[in-house]
């Protein structure tokens, strides 16, 4: 997240920059996060190719001796600079380790350039480079001296952008086990939900709730309660793609956004995560009472069965609770939280909408699922199984129908998730499984 006044004055200091000192080509390099390599960030007048690759190593090349010397650069003027040694020719200073001018077949105007670097704490954070001025004469020192000026505002812009930066870290980090917090959550959560439906993704969510914590904190007191959260953290972290979002939700919940995934990659992770929390060192008290770190770990997707945002938490959260009354462990948000594989199927609480449409059906059908539901059973329903997962079956029916739900449900010893698609795409998925 950066700070978008900060952004925009960065652009409009690159753009002066380029316009007071009349080059044609204008590039800004930054080092690279957790890197000492710097890569384009802004660019004027270069290939496509050589903005995406262009990779410049501190000491190597002329930007790269400019970021390790931190001296200014001026060839080819009336005032030279130091010359870095082995500095050849009108090779542009962006392009070191990227292909010759002379290799692309084309020839640059002026030999003359300038490569200033962005220095923050003595520091090399940047380097600013400008070749071939707009009339074809030699960049001057009075150009380099503009340069050197504009090359101090971006680096206080770059100042601006780290505070920036850092404050909105600190104010949507949890202080106690540094993931992210509530606030970051609820923006996070809509912002993925908005992208799935764009992109026509699934988008799971798994709430996850510390058993028995209360009574960890009162029996062992807080100290103890906060190394319990920062180990379960901790694991949480362990079991995650880089891009998923763990946060803690509140109190003894967690809440990870799982990116581009369905139920069965959200039970893999759950998995995980009660893998790495088996594994982790117990604080002393726990460990000298005999107890565990156990974990409930709810699970459901967007934009099945929950429609929005506020759905898919209350459908994760149901889900999750349903865990710890079973007594810990994954439970994923069936159509009914069925009372064991054979229960009954009780009706869907009235805060959680119908399962919607499903994309695709036939690109999820698989025969070896379609055989899961007797086929008289599935004709007669018009039923396509489109999932399984544990002892919760996904079947996709042409419109809600609670006597297909509990034939199918009687006749398999299996919970029932049921999705709704037309016609034409179910016909297409029993095409796929042939017939």
């Amino acid at each position: 997240m950066t700070d978008p006044a900060a952004q925009d004055l960065l652009d409009s200091i690159f753009r002066l920059a380029t316009e007071l000192v009349r080059g044609r080509r204008v590039s800004l390099l930054l080092r690279e996060e957790n890197s000492t390599d710097f890569v384009i960030a802004r660019a004027i007048g270069l290939a496509e190719d050589v903005k995406r690759e262009a990779r410049v190593h501190e000491g190597e090349g002329v930007a790269g001796r400019v970021a390790a010397t931190r001296q200014a650069v001026l060839v080819g003027g009336r005032a030279d600079g130091p010359r870095p040694p082995a500095m050849d020719g009108p090779r542009p200073p962006e392009a070191d380790g990227q292909r010759t001018p002379e290799a692309d077949g084309r020839r640059y105007r002026s030999d003359s350039y300038m490569v200033v670097p962005i220095v923050i704490d003595g520091e090399a954070r940047g380097v600013l480079n400008v070749a071939e001025r707009a009339d074809g004469l030699p960049f001057e020192q009075a150009d380099l001296e503009t340069l050197q000026l504009l090359a101090s505002h971006i680096g206080a812009c770059l100042v601006q952008r780290e505070q920036g930066e850092a404050l909105e870290r600190l104010a949507e980090t949890d202080p106690v086990t540094r993931l992210f917090n509530r606030r970051h959550f609820d923006r996070r959560l809509e912002s993925e939900v908005n992208r799935a439906t764009r992109s026509d993704m699934l988008l799971a969510l798994l709430m996850i709730d510390v058993d028995r914590f209360k009574s960890y904190n009162d029996r062992f007191g807080h100290r103890v309660g906060d190394l319990v959260l920062r180990a379960v953290a901790g694991a949480i972290g362990q079991a995650l793609r880089p891009y998923d979002v763990p946060t803690r939700y509140g109190g003894d919940e967690f809440a990870v956004i799982l990116p581009e995934s369905d139920t069965e990659n959200g039970s893999r992770v759950a998995r995980r995560i009660l893998d790495r929390v088996a594994q982790v060192a117990l604080p002393e008290a726990l460990a000298a009472a005999g107890e565990s770190i156990d974990l409930s770990i709810g699970i459901a997707t967007f934009p099945r069965p929950a429609a929005d945002a506020v759905a898919l938490v209350e459908a994760a959260d149901a889900a999750m609770y349903g865990a710890k009354q079973a007594g810990g462990g994954i439970r994923v948000w069936e159509h009914s939280l069925a009372e064991g594989p054979h229960g009954r199927i009780h009706g869907r609480p009235a805060t959680l909408p119908h399962a919607p449409y499903l994309a695709e059906p036939a690109r999820l059908a698989r025969p070896e699922l379609q055989a899961l539901v007797p086929p008289a059973l599935a004709a007669e329903h018009n039923a396509v199984v489109v999932g399984r997962e544990g002892t919760v079956i996904t079947v996709a029916l042409p419109e809600p129908d609670a006597a297909a739900m509990d034939a199918i449900s009687r006749a398999t010893g299996l919970a029932i998730y049921p999705v709704y698609s037309n016609g034409a795409d179910l016909a297409a998925a029993r095409s796929r499984l042939g017939g």
